[in-house]
C-alpha cells in the first residue's frame, strides 16, 4: 500500500477494496447462471462456428461399422429333407472406418436445418477377422426377390419367370466375396432378363446386388433431412421434423408413420435425465426407442445407458402401442410373432425382415429354426450412452440384422420344397467412443454453471476477510489510543 497515504487514505482504500470485492462476488453469483446458461447455448446451439456445429458437420469421433455374414452349410440338405434345419457359420467382423459428413445445407426459417449425409467407409484389415475375398453362400437375393415381388402375378406372368429362374435362376449365390455382397455388387444375367418383362409388380431397383451398393460417397442414398437447431430451445435441437421433405414416411399407421427422433449423433441438453429417447435410423425408414438403463462413465464423464428392449420389434403382440408397425390388414395383425420387424416397405418390397444379432430378445421360434446361432446380451445389445446435460453420445453400438424370409411360393419350381424360415443374411454394428479431448470439452461445458459460483465465492471469501482484517486493525488500534494512561507515568 501506498507509503506516504495518510491513515485515512489507507483505511479507506482498504475498505473500498473490500467492499468492491464483496459487490463483485454478489453480482457474479447473482448474474452467473443466466450468463452461463447463454455461454452454454452458444456452444450447444447449431450455428455457424459453435462448437455443436463443428463436431456435427464432419463427425470428430472415430467410427467403425464390423459387418458379420453368415455362411449357410447345409442348404442342399435342408432343401432334400424339410426336417433338417438350415445351419449357418458367422464369418467377420469385416471392420470399416467410418465418416459422416453433412452436405447442401440449407438454414429454414422455422429454426430448422435441411440437409443430406455424405457416408464414407474405408476397409480396415488389422481390425477385422477375415479378408474381402472370403467366400458366402446363402440366398440368392435376386431370385428370391423375382419370386416374391411376383407371388400374386398372373397364372402367364408367372409361368413366363418360372422358366426363367429355372434356366437362369438359383436358390443361393454359391461362394461369393464377401466384396461382391457389401460394395462391389453381384452383376447377376438374371436381373437383366428380369427387367426385360413389362410387369409393374416386379420393380427391381438395382442393376446389380450388394447391401452396400452405391452407398460409399453417396449424398442422397440416406436421404434428405430436416431437423432443428435448438434456436428456439436446446431442448428440441437435433429433432428431426421431416425426412425426404414429408413429416410422415408413407410406410406405416399412425405414430409408426411419424417422423420422430434424432439421427442419432446429435442430441439435445436436456433439463432432467429422460426415461428414453428416440432415434430415426433412415436404413430401415423407422424410428427406434431405448429405454434408461444404467448410469456409465467415460473419462470421469457420467452418462445414461438407454437400451434397446423387446418393445422396439415387437408389432402388437406384447405391446398394444407397437401394433402400428404391423403393415397387414388391422383384422391380421399381428401377423408376427415378437423380435422381427417387416422392413419390406422401406426395401422396395423384398421380404426384408430387421431383428437384433442373432436373434437377440426374439421369439424363441426363429432361434430354434436355425442351428449356429448364439444370442447373448453381452455382444448383441443395442445402445447408447450420452451425457444428458449436453446431448454428447459417450459409447454407441447400435447393431441390426437382417433376415430374409424363405418360404414354398406358388408357381415357381425353385421354392416348392423349401422350409418356412427366416434365414438371417447379415449383421452389423455401428460403434463410436467419445475420445478424451471431446471428453474434456464436455467436462468444461459441464464444469461452466458452477465455475462462475467458485469463482464469485473466492473474491468475496477474500473482500470478507479484507473486511475482518481492516475492522480488526481499526479495533486494536482504537483501543491502544484510548487505554488510559497510569497517573506515575505521567509524572515523569
Amino acid at each position: 500500500m501506498c507509503s506516504t497515504c495518510t491513515n485515512f487514505q489507507k483505511k479507506t482504500t482498504s475498505l473500498g477494496c473490500s467492499a468492491f470485492l464483496i459487490l463483485f462476488a454478489v453480482a457474479l453469483g447473482v448474474l452467473w447462471p443466466s450468463m452461463s446458461q447463454q455461454m452454454l447455448y452458444n456452444k450447444l446451439v447449431l450455428k455457424n462456428d459453435s462448437s455443436t456445429y463443428n463436431n456435427w458437420i464432419k463427425t470428430p469421433i472415430p467410427m467403425y461399422l464390423e459387418i458379420y455374414f453368415f455362411n449357410w452349410t447345409n442348404a442342399d440338405e435342408v432343401i432334400a429333407n424339410r426336417t433338417v434345419k438350415p445351419h449357418v457359420v458367422e464369418m467377420g467382423p469385416y471392420t470399416f472406418a467410418e465418416l459422416h459428413e453433412r452436405v447442401k445445407l440449407v438454414w429454414n426459417e422455422n429454426n430448422t436445418v435441411t440437409y443430406q449425409q455424405r457416408r464414407t467407409w474405408h476397409f480396415e484389415p488389422e481390425l477385422s477377422n477375415g479378408t474381402l475375398d472370403d467366400n458366402v453362400t446363402n440366398l440368392n437375393i435376386i431370385t428370391l426377390n423375382a419370386a416374391h415381388l411376383l407371388r400374386n402375378a398372373n397364372a402367364a406372368t408367372k409361368l413366363l419367370v418360372n422358366l426363367i429362374l429355372d434356366a437362369d435362376g438359383a436358390l443361393l449365390w454359391k461362394n461369393k466375396p464377401v466384396r461382391q455382397l457389401l460394395f462391389d455388387g453381384v452383376d447377376d444375367p438374371l436381373l437383366d432378363l428380369l427387367k426385360t418383362i413389362n410387369n409393374t409388380d416386379l420393380n427391381i431397383p438395382f442393376d446389380k446386388f450388394g447391401w452396400f451398393v452405391g452407398r460409399n460417397l453417396s449424398d442422397t442414398f440416406d436421404g434428405t433431412f430436416t431437423m432443428k437447431t435448438g434456436s428456439d430451445g436446446l431442448d428440441t435441437m437435433g429433432f428431426l421434423t421431416q425426412w425426404n421433405g414429408a413429416p410422415r414416411t408413407g410406410m406405416y399407421r399412425g405414430r409408426c408413420g411419424e417422423v420422430y427422433g434424432t439421427s442419432g449423433e446429435l442430441w439435445p441438453a436436456f433439463t432432467r435425465t429422460p426415461e428414453n429417447i428416440t432415434l430415426f435410423p433412415s436404413d430401415i425408414c423407422r424410428s427406434i426407442t431405448l429405454q434408461k438403463t444404467d448410469t456409465v462413465s467415460l473419462y470421469n464423464v457420467l452418462g445414461t445407458k438407454y437400451t434397446a428392449d423387446d418393445r422396439v420389434f415387437d408389432n402388437g403382440v406384447k405391446y398394444p402401442e407397437t401394433s402400428c408397425w404391423c403393415n397387414a390388414d388391422p383384422v391380421k395383425c399381428p401377423d408376427l410373432k415378437p423380435g422381427v420387424f417387416n422392413a419390406s416397405a422401406c426395401k422396395y418390397g423384398s421380404p426384408t425382415f430387421i431383428s437384433f444379432p442373432h436373434f437377440y430378445l426374439a421369439d424363441e421360434s426363429y432361434q430354434n429354426s436355425v442351428t449356429g446361432l448364439d444370442p447373448n446380451r453381452t455382444e448383441h445389445e443395442f445402445y447408447m450412452a450420452i451425457e444428458p446435460s449436453t446431448g454428447i453420445p459417450l459409447d454407441v453400438r447400435a447393431q441390426l440384422q437382417i433376415n430374409e424370409h424363405l418360404e414354398p411360393i406358388s408357381g415357381f419350381s425353385i421354392y416348392k420344397h423349401v422350409p418356412d424360415v427366416m434365414i438371417p443374411m447379415i449383421w452389423f454394428r455401428q460403434r463410436a467412443t467419445l475420445t478424451r479431448e471431446l471428453a474434456e470439452q464436455a467436462k468444461l461445458a459441464l464444469a461452466l454453471p458452477s465455475l462462475g459460483i467458485y469463482v464469485a465465492f473466492f473474491f468475496g471469501s477474500i473482500g470478507f476477510i479484507m473486511a475482518v482484517v481492516f475492522l480488526y486493525c481499526s479495533v486494536k488500534k482504537w483501543s491502544h489510543d484510548t487505554e488510559p494512561v497510569p497517573y506515575e507515568e505521567l509524572q515523569n
